[in-house]
């Protein structure tokens, strides 16, 4: 793989390296060693310890007591906390979309809704994956909340190389398929007591889900 160089060579070393790492193409623990990577892009060593450093504020690398750096092992505990988060600030996007959706707003969703029905239908995996994450999204651009809307696309790094095992759990597809259905139920009767339940309830069932999917590559 060839970086193009550029005066933002440290972003761009940055970006690769974090997608590798969601993407699972390096694994929790692995050690990435700046000569390998230096080869493989055709550039110094220099942006890509950068980008490392960068990487580790962010809390996906840490530091190695031997040298280098390590792709960090995520614990149950951080896992459960993530959601946690997730929760409370998905809680506040709720709140937002409940004032502010036009029936314009709720049209949209009602089209990503039946599509998604459609795939969910044809078997497309890939597309319905794209359908939720698009659900999701819509609904954060209603809230109009973009430093809550950060946040939550921050944690959600953590979880992005495991979302797609859920959804092709066909159980999981449709139980978040019927979460979706009666959140928008509850934006229209503009129901916020209940429109929270159902995303704890939501999250948790995912949380449920995905525990075991991190334990099992952490120990793989």
């Amino acid at each position: 793989m060839i970086i193009e160089k550029s005066k933002s060579m440290r972003e761009k070393v940055y970006d690769v390296l974090k997608e590798m790492i969601i993407e699972g193409k390096i694994a929790q623990g692995e050690r990435i060693i700046e000569t390998e990577y230096s080869e493989q892009f055709q550039i110094s060593r220099t942006p890509i310890r950068e980008a490392l450093r960068m990487l580790e504020l962010e809390g996906l690398v840490v530091s190695n007591a031997k040298g280098g750096v390590l792709v960090k092992k995520f614990t149950q505990e951080e896992i459960v906390e993530v959601y946690k988060i997730r929760i409370a600030l998905e809680g506040i996007i709720l709140e937002e979309v409940i004032q502010k959706a036009t029936e314009d707003d709720i049209k949209t969703i009602e089209k990503i809704l039946e599509d998604t029905k459609v795939e969910i239908e044809n078997k497309n995996l890939e597309k319905v994956f794209e359908l939720f994450s698009k659900f999701n999204f819509v609904l954060y651009e209603i809230a109009k909340v973009p430093r809550v809307m950060g946040m939550i696309n921050n944690i959600n790094l953590y979880l992005k190389r495991f979302r797609k095992l859920s959804i092709d759990n066909t159980i999981r597809k449709e139980e978040a398929f019927g979460d979706h259905v009666q959140i928008l139920e509850c934006i229209k009767n503009k129901d916020l007591k209940k429109a929270l339940k159902i995303n704890r309830k939501h999250l948790e069932k995912s949380m449920t889900f995905m525990i075991p999917k991190f334990e099992t590559e952490k120990n793989s």
